[in-house]
């Protein structure tokens, strides 16, 4: 149930959003929730409410954002200036500062200490680092979030994002960290359930990986997967370039009868849609015709090759560096050592460029390493003086109760004083017992006063029935108690019996005035027959009323009525 309020908070800030007047405390519930299972929806709803709002209320939730990264919540705060960094990376703001609001959020939560808070900044801003061109920023922080979650061991919060690992194997394969990425896929597909689809990119850059590492069986098995899932999928794509991975491995083993039919396979599937990988994959049918002798149709399937490759909507320089290799091995062959060194040149000076920038990635993220633990470090230190300054200020505090203690005797010199206005209220008490018990002692005399004078009329009543009627009338209403008479006696009752009619309407909500009355009488232990006299009714009525009575306050026994009013405490305890 908690849940489904929740969501109808989010979906109300959603619909007032686009009503142009932001839902502050419904967005606050969201930024603030610290719920594990509920923070990948929470932004999943923070990015859609942005992405429907139009500009107007795009300002607003800016606005929203960089209220509450003031906030003295550590949680709250990192995630609002972690938000407010992804919101004006996007329309209609486009700042390029974005990032400065998300690394003021990551010390934030690295000041907070709270680990969960940190996974979160580090994923955001790793997926801002990667859409920003920053792959190898957005590779350490991903690595810090990775290790975050393995330290945490939380089964939901460690597979909460499958993709995290994905990405993470992806970006390590680039940087040619081909033995980390392995782990991070492998891991990917571990927490993976079964009724998960793990994507055939995933599994075909795991094969890349172990075929990089010359692990061929490794290789072919996980491309076989990675073409398995394809196929469940009707991916007709991912089954042409798997193939022609596939074809790859077998070329490398020299096996050139099984990589052939699964390279041309790949060069069809991949020449409309991915004109590249098709130029990259026709450098090796190339070569395998060189290795056959065919030295024409290698010529012309390596030049073709360069003309793809150089041609295609992306430049790959991995893609240019083989078709150039294929090219000088061909012209080698020929014997024109002059085209074949120009091509081999290309290559080198290609692969030199690669290895270069692989090179300057990981000194990138090494860099990336050393300033966030530079700031940690500055954090910590901070930490560190204001634990100091705490230890300092409880030093004062120290000092301060020796001071208090010199205040010793006066505290003494205030208890006598404590102690003799003790006595005084024990006096005033004691007084005050006094005045109960002699406004008891005038209302059983009203009361005593009131039964003689009921037990005369009765009497009088008795001789005087044979009267005239409207003589006797008169005379029955003067036995009922009127209602000065009521407001006396009550007045008086009240004085002997402190808070008894409000304790007894605090029990029994909406009891009557008849049976306040009846309630009261019966305190003073009057019989049925004075209190029907007392208040002008029948016996009939007095039954009736003390029937109701005692199932307002739920007693079923006959006689438990009495006993319940008489243990009825009152305000002094009597």
């Amino acid at each position: 149930m908690k849940q489904i309020s929740f969501l109808l908070a989010i979906f109300a800030a959603s619909l007032t959003l686009q009503g142009q007047t932001t839902d502050e405390k419904a967005l606050l519930q969201i930024v603030s929730n610290r719920n594990e299972k509920l923070i990948a929806k929470n932004d999943s709803v923070l990015l859609s409410i942005y992405t429907h709002a139009d500009s107007s209320a795009k300002v607003q939730l800016l606005n929203f954002f960089d209220k509450q990264s003031g906030s003295s919540n550590p949680y709250t705060a990192a995630r609002s200036l972690t938000w407010k960094g992804v919101v004006i990376y996007r329309p209609p703001f486009r700042s390029y500062d974005a990032h400065v609001f998300m690394q003021r959020a990551i010390n934030r939560a690295v000041e907070s200490g709270d680990e969960y808070l940190m996974v979160q900044c580090f994923e955001i801003y790793a997926f801002h680092c990667m859409t920003a061109g920053k792959p190898e920023t957005a590779l350490f922080y991903f690595l810090k979030s990775a290790e975050l979650r393995e330290k945490l061991g939380d089964r939901f919060f460690y597979a909460k994002n499958i993709n995290l690992f994905e990405t993470l194997g992806d970006l390590l394969y680039k940087m040619q960290e081909y033995h980390q990425s392995v782990q991070y896929i492998k891991l990917a597909i571990s927490l993976a359930s079964p009724s998960t689809n793990i994507h055939s990119g995933t599994t075909n850059t795991l094969g890349l990986d172990y075929q990089r590492l010359h692990n061929y069986d490794s290789a072919l098995y996980w491309f076989n997967k990675s073409l398995e899932s394809a196929r469940a999928n009707d991916d007709s794509l991912w089954m042409g370039i798997v193939s022609g991975n596939t074809g790859a491995v077998y070329f490398e083993q020299k096996q050139d009868e099984k990589a052939l039919p699964l390279l041309w396979s790949d060069y069809h599937t991949c020449l409309k849609s991915e004109m590249n990988n098709a130029g990259n994959t026709l450098h090796r049918i190339a070569l395998i015709c060189l290795r056959r002798n065919k030295t024409d149709s290698a010529m012309l399937l390596a030049k073709r090759a360069l003309q793809i490759v150089t041609a295609g909507p992306e430049y790959n320089p991995g893609f240019v560096q083989n078709v150039n290799y294929a090219v000088s091995e061909v012209f080698k062959k020929l014997g024109n050592t002059d085209s074949a060194f120009y091509y081999a040149d290309i290559y080198h000076r290609i692969k030199d460029s690669i290895d270069l920038s692989v090179a300057r990635n990981r000194a990138d993220v090494v860099q990336t390493r050393l300033d966030f633990e530079k700031t940690s470090n500055s954090i910590s230190i901070l930490l560190h003086e204001n634990e100091a300054e705490k230890t300092r200020r409880n030093f004062l505090l120290g000092g301060i109760l020796l001071l208090l203690i010199s205040g010793w005797l006066y505290f003494r010199w205030q208890r006598q004083r404590y102690h003799s206005r003790q006595q005084q209220l024990l006096h005033q008490k004691e007084m005050a017992e006094s005045e109960v018990k002699n406004a008891r002692e005038k209302l059983e005399e009203f009361t005593q006063n009131i039964i003689n004078k009921n037990e005369l009329i009765e009497k009088l009543q008795q001789q005087l029935q044979q009267q005239n009627m409207q003589v006797n009338e008169e005379l029955l209403n003067q036995s009922i108690l009127t209602e000065n008479d009521w407001l006396r006696f009550k007045e008086m009752f009240e004085k002997a019996n402190p808070g008894f009619i409000n304790q007894l309407q605090s029990i029994a909500p909406g009891i009557t005035t008849a049976e306040i009355r009846f309630a009261a009488l019966t305190r003073l232990k009057l019989g049925n027959k004075h209190i029907a006299s007392m208040l002008g009714i029948g016996a009939d009525a007095v039954r009736k009323t003390k029937s109701r009575l005692r199932q307002r306050l739920q007693i079923t026994s006959e006689n438990g009525l009495e006993e319940f009013i008489n243990n009825i405490q009152l305000i002094n305890g009597n």
